[in-house]
């Protein structure tokens, strides 16, 4: 299929869902294709929240991410 071609929900091997744009970028640039947004409501603020689909024929790939507790460290010792 060339990369210009779409491929329709019935291509979709996996869905997952991420809540923040960082992990949203981390999954596009590892194949995943976004399929749905929307924003969760809690405590009278709203969150949002990013579907994504796995749509090609190889095993899927997973990026490797940071939790927040990571992030937040590497930040401290940045500005030691």
């Amino acid at each position: 299929m060339s990369p210009l071609q779409s491929m329709s929900i019935e291509d979709t091997r996996l869905t997952g869902e991420v809540a923040t744009t960082r992990e949203l970028n981390a999954y596009l640039l590892a194949g995943w294709k976004l399929i749905l947004t929307y924003a969760e409501t809690s405590n009278g603020g709203q969150q949002p929240r990013y579907v994504i689909a796995w749509q090609n024929e190889e095993e899927p790939v997973m990026p490797e991410l940071l939790d927040a507790w990571e992030l937040s460290e590497l930040d401290r010792q940045r500005y030691r």
